[in-house]
C-alpha cells in the first residue's frame, strides 16, 4: 500500500485542482483547501461542514487537530495513517519538493475530527518568505485543540532544525492576540520521527521542554500575563515513531498505538480533553476560523523584516560562510586526527586559536551592519563553529577515556605483579590508586581541550560519566578475575595436600580410617578459610564477600574430597586391596611366613576367615560411617549437598566386586589344595624296587654300550646345567608351546584338505580359569606401592 493510501479512502489526484476544492464544491473529494497559497480563506467551508463532513449539526461534539513541521518530513503521510485521510503526499522518486500548498482540511475517518494539513515550513519554493509560515502556524495554533509538531530526532536540540525560531514568533503573537487568562488551552503534541530509542524519549522531551520554557521566558509579555507560565496556556505530549522505511513494521505498529490516543476516549492518554475545546459550535466553525484568519492577516507583528535587516542577514551570512569555509576549516584540519583514535595534546590550543581568529575577522566585517542582526548572527556563527568542533571534542574525550583505561589496566597489572613477586596481596589499594590517577588525568585533559565561552554545550560530564561506568566495569572484572585466581590458587594448594593424605589413609585402612580422612578434610577447610580471609583483606572485601568466597572454597574442598574418594575406590583398586588382605591372611601366618600346606592343616577354616576379613575390609570402604557433623555445618547446609554422597561404593558395585573377588579367592584356594597334594605325595618303595629289577638289563645295556652311554652322559649333563641355571621350567614351557603349535598347524592343514580330525587330537583351548588368573594377577599389579613392597618382603 502506498504512503497516501488509507483503507476506505478514495485515492488523491497527483496535482490537486485548487480552484475546484477552494471556491467550488467537489462532491467526489472530502478535502478542502481552507486557505490557499495566496493567503485567501475559502468561502465554502460551511457547505463542506454540511454536505461532506456532516458536522454542522454536531454542536460541540467535534474536535480540531493540525500538523506543523518542516517541508517533506512526512506530515501528510502521518495524518493519513492516523486519521484515515487522503492528503497528497510527496513522490520521492520525482525529487523532494513541496506537496502541500496552503492549508488543507478534511474529516477524519469514523470520528468527528477536522484534520488540518498545513504547508511545511522552511520550503525552498518560498525561499526567505516566512510570512505565510508564521501566519499558517499561528492559524493552526489558534483554532486547533491539538497541534502535532512533526520533528526528526536528530533535530532535537537544534534551533532552526526544530523550528524553534518560528515557534517563538508564533507563541509571541498568539499570546498577544488570542490567549486570555482562563481561555481553553492548546495541546502541543511533539511526534519525534525516526526515533531510535538510543536517547530515551523522556530525555528528548526534557530537552524540548527546556527550550520551550526558555522561549516562553524570553517573550515580551503583557503586564496582565507577566507571571503566567507556559503551562497556563498549553499542555504537552511526546511520542516517538521509528523510521518509516527501514523499520516499517515497527512504524506501523507505533502509529496504530498513537491513533488510539486520538480515537479511543477510554484511553488513559486520550488527547482531546475538555480543557482543550474552543467551545465553538460546529455550525459556527466557518465564521470562527474566518475571523481568526482575518485578524492574523492584519497583524503587524508578523510583518517581514526591513531591507536593512535583510541586507545585514545576507552579508553576515556571507561573511560567516567565507570565514568558516576558509580560515576556520583550514585551521582545524589537523584536529581530524582524533577520528583515528589519537589523543591530540594541542587540541584545546588549536580550537581556541581558530575560533578567536575567526571571530575577530567576523567582527571586523560584520559590525558595520544592523546591530541586532549582527549580534544575532555573531552568536549563530560562534554556535556553528562550536557545533562543528563539538563532535571532534567528544571524540577527543573518547580517545582520552580509552587511553586512561589502558593506563588504568597497566598500573593495576604492575601493582599486582609487584605483590606476587613480594608474596603480598594489596589489590584493593592498587585499584584505588589506579582509579584515582586515571580520573585526574581525564579531567585535566578534558578541561585543557575545552573551547572557551562554550558554556554547557561543551560539558565533559557526559563523557566522564561514560568513562567512569566503563572503568567501574573494567575494575570490577579485574577484581573478579583476581579473586577467582586467588581462590583457585588456595584451592589447588589445599586440595592437593588433602588428596595425598586421603590416599595414604585409604591405603592404610583400619578402624580409624574415616576419622583420619574427615580430620584431614577439616584441617584443609580451616587452613583454606584462613588463607582466603587473610588474602581477602588485600581486596578490601566486606564480610559478605569473604563469607561467599570461603563458602565457595569449602565446597570446592568437599568436592575435591569426594573426587579423591571416587578415584581411589574404583573396582580394580578395591579388588586389589581385597586380594592383598586375603593373601596376607590366607597365604601367610601371623609372623608373615609363607604357609606350607599339609593334610593336617584346616585350610577351609583359614580360607573362610580370610574371605570374611577381606569382605569386612570392603564394607568399611563402602560408606562414610561417621557422623556428618564432622563434615561441618557449612557443607551440610549448602543446598547443593546431597546426603547420599556418603555412600562411596554403591550396593551394585559392592556385589560386583565381591563376585570378582570370590572367583580369584577360589582359584587361590584350588592352588593351595594342589600344593598340599604335591608336598605330601611320595613314591612307594616297592615301586622303586620293581623298577630296578625289571629295568636292570636295560640299565646294563646302556651302561656298557659306548653310544648309549655317551648319549646318557650328554643328556644328564645338559639336565644338570639347566637345573643349575633354572632353565628347566622355561625349557619345558617352550617345548610345550612348540608341540602345541605344531599340532595346531597340522590339524589346520588337515582340515583345509578335508580330512576330519578327532577332537582328542586337537590342542585343548586355554582354560577360562587360567585367563581369570592372569587377569587377577594384572589387577594385583595395580595395588598401591605400599602393598607391593609388603608383598615382596613376605615373598
Amino acid at each position: 500500500m502506498a504512503d497516501h493510501e488509507v483503507p476506505g479512502a478514495s485515492p488523491p489526484t497527483t496535482v490537486p485542482d485548487t480552484d475546484l476544492r477552494f471556491s467550488r464544491f467537489d462532491p467526489t473529494d472530502h478535502r478542502l483547501q481552507i486557505i490557499n497559497d495566496s493567503k485567501l480563506f475559502s468561502p465554502i467551508v460551511g457547505e463542506y461542514m454540511k454536505k461532506h463532513w456532516q458536522l454542522a449539526d454536531k454542536g460541540f461534539n467535534y474536535n480540531v487537530v493540525a500538523v506543523f513541521g518542516s517541508q517533506s518530513t512526512g506530515k501528510s503521510t502521518l495524518l493519513n495513517r492516523l486519521f484515515g485521510t487522503n492528503f497528497d503526499v510527496m513522490n520521492e522518486s520525482t525529487g523532494r519538493q513541496q506537496t502541500t500548498k496552503g492549508i488543507w482540511v478534511s474529516k477524519a475517518e469514523d470520528t468527528n475530527t477536522l484534520v488540518l494539513d498545513v504547508e511545511g515550513t522552511d520550503g525552498g519554493e518560498r525561499f526567505e518568505d516566512q510570512d505565510f509560515e508564521r501566519k499558517s502556524a499561528l492559524f493552526s495554533l489558534a483554532i486547533s485543540e491539538v497541534v502535532i509538531v512533526n520533528i526528526y530526532e536528530n533535530n532535537v536540540g537544534l534551533y532552526n532544525g526544530a523550528n524553534l525560531g518560528l515557534l517563538k514568533t508564533v507563541l509571541d503573537v498568539n499570546l498577544q492576540l488570542f490567549q486570555q487568562t482562563g481561555s481553553p488551552k492548546t495541546c502541543l503534541h511533539f511526534v519525534i520521527r525516526d526515533f531510535t530509542s538510543q536517547t530515551p524519549l523522556e530525555k528528548l522531551s526534557q530537552t524540548l521542554m527546556k527550550y520551550l520554557e526558555k522561549i516562553w521566558s524570553d517573550l515580551s509579555k503583557p503586564e496582565s500575563k507577566k507571571d503566567c507560565s507556559i503551562h497556563d496556556f498549553f499542555t504537552f505530549a511526546f511520542s516517538g515513531l521509528p523510521h518509516k522505511i527501514f523499520a516499517r513494521q515497527d512504524f506501523e505498529s507505533q502509529v496504530a498505538q498513537l491513533r488510539t490516543k486520538f480515537t479511543d476516549q477510554t484511553h488513559a492518554e486520550y488527547v482531546f480533553q475538555p480543557i482543550l475545546h474552543k467551545r465553538v459550535p460546529a455550525d459556527g466553525f466557518s465564521a470562527f476560523a474566518n475571523g481568526i484568519w482575518e485578524r492574523i492577516s492584519s497583524s503587524k507583528e508578523l510583518d517581514l523584516p526591513t531591507q536593512t535587516q535583510l541586507l545585514a542577514e545576507h552579508r553576515c551570512e556571507e561573511i560567516s560562510k567565507e570565514i568558516f569555509d576558509g580560515l576556520f576549516v583550514e585551521a582545524v584540519k589537523s584536529l581530524k586526527g582524533v577520528e583515528s583514535g589519537k589523543v591530540l595534546d594541542d587540541f584545546g590550543e588549536t580550537v581556541n586559536s581558530a575560533v578567536e581568529r575567526s571571530m575577530v575577522l567576523f567582527d571586523e566585517a560584520g559590525s558595520r551592519y544592523n546591530t541586532s542582526v549582527y549580534q544575532r548572527k555573531r552568536v549563530e556563527f560562534f554556535t556553528k563553529m562550536s557545533t562543528f568542533l563539538q563532535s571532534l571534542y567528544n571524540q577527543q574525550l573518547a580517545n582520552i577515556a580509552k587511553k586512561c583505561l589502558e593506563t588504568f589496566g597497566a598500573s593495576l597489572a604492575a601493582g599486582v605483579a609487584a605483590d606476587e613477586a613480594a608474596g603480598l596481596c594489596n589489590f584493593g589499594k592498587h585499584m584505588s590508586t589506579a582509579l584515582r590517577e586515571s580520573e585526574a588525568v581525564f579531567r585535566s585533559a578534558a578541561v585543557s581541550a575545552k573551547l572557551k565561552d562554550s558554556g554547557d554545550d561543551w560539558n565533559p560530564d557526559i563523557q566522564f560519566n561514560h568513562f567512569m561506568v566503563e572503568i567501574e566495569r573494567v575494575s570490577s572484572l579485574k577484581r573478579k578475575e583476581a579473586v577467582e585466581k586467588m581462590i583457585t590458587t588456595v584451592e589447588k594448594l589445599v586440595v592437593g595436600a588433602m588428596k595425598d593424605t586421603v590416599v595414604a589413609k585409604l591405603n592404610a585402612g583400619g578402624p580409624l580410617m574415616w576419622n583420619g580422612i574427615l580430620g584431614s578434610f577439616r584441617e584443609a577447610v580451616e587452613f583454606g578459610t584462613a588463607s582466603v580471609q587473610k588474602r581477602g583483606q588485600g581486596f578490601e572485601a566486606n564480610e559478605e564477600e569473604l563469607s561467599a568466597w570461603t563458602s565457595a572454597l569449602q565446597w570446592q574442598i568437599w568436592t575435591g574430597l569426594l573426587e579423591a574418594l571416587g578415584n581411589q575406590t574404583t573396582d580394580d583398586l578395591m579388588l586389589g586391596r581385597m586380594r592383598h588382605i586375603f593373601e596376607s591372611k590366607f597365604r601367610y601366618d601371623e609372623n608373615g611366613v609363607p604357609r606350607m600346606w599339609n593334610l593336617e592343616d584346616p585350610i577351609e577354616v583359614y580360607f573362610a576367615a580370610s574371605v570374611e576379613e577381606a569382605s569386612r575390609y570392603l564394607n568399611a570402604y563402602a560408606r562414610i560411617d561417621k557422623s556428618l557433623q564432622l563434615v561441618g555445618d557449612e557443607i551440610i547446609e549448602d543446598q547443593r549437598f546431597d546426603p547420599s554422597c556418603v555412600t562411596i561404593i554403591s550396593a551394585v558395585r559392592l556385589q560386583t566386586i565381591q563376585e570378582r573377588f570370590r572367583k580369584d579367592a577360589d582359584m587361590l584356594f584350588v592352588e593351595a589344595k594342589r600344593s598340599m597334594v604335591a608336598t605330601t605325595a611320595k613314591i612307594p618303595p616297592w615301586f622303586i624296587a620293581m623298577t630296578i629289577v625289571l629295568g636292570w638289563n636295560e640299565f646294563m645295556l646302556v651302561l656298557f654300550n659306548p653310544v648309549y652311554f655317551t648319549l646318557l652322559a650328554i643328556t644328564l649333563g645338559g639336565l644338570y646345567v639347566s637345573w643349575q641355571y633354572g632353565m628347566i621350567g622355561p625349557a619345558y614351557k617352550v617345548a610345550k608351546v612348540t608341540v602345541r603349535e605344531v599340532i595346531s598347524q597340522a590339524v589346520e592343514e588337515l582340515e583345509k584338505n578335508g580330512i576330519e580330525v578327532p577332537d582328542f587330537v586337537k590342542p585343548a583351548t586355554k582354560p577360562a580359569a587360567d585367563r581369570r588368573k592372569k587377569k587377577s594377577c594384572s589387577e594385583t599389579d595395580q595395588q598401591p606401592a605400599g602393598e607391593d613392597i609388603e608383598l615382596k618382603k613376605r615373598e
